[in-house]
């Protein structure tokens, strides 16, 4: 421990830990493409296995049916979150400077 003068007064510096971010380097819009490129991926599978039902081919029809449920789900998600982030936005445009 150090001591000082009366006149001066000791203030340690803060420790900063870089924190590894959840997402990456990349941030939130990184964030966001990836989890939409997610939802995507859904979304062609469950087409394509309907396709597959549709035409005839040998696709379990449950499997079918569980990808279509993923797909819908993720999109409703999605959108929500959408409307979640555009309220925010509109809130912060809102505020008075």
């Amino acid at each position: 421990m150090r001591i000082d003068g009366i006149g001066r007064q000791f203030v340690p510096a803060p420790v900063v830990e870089k924190q590894a971010s959840p997402a990456g380097e990349g941030g939130f819009g990184n964030t966001m493409r990836d989890a939409l490129s997610k939802v995507n991926d859904l979304q062609s599978q469950a087409d394509q296995l309907a396709s597959k039902l549709a035409a005839g081919d040998a696709v379990e029809i449950h499997q079918a049916m569980i990808a279509m449920q993923k797909a819908s789900t993720a999109l409703q998600f999605t959108i929500q979150v959408r409307n979640k982030i555009v309220e925010a936005y509109q809130e912060i445009m809102r505020m008075q400077v």
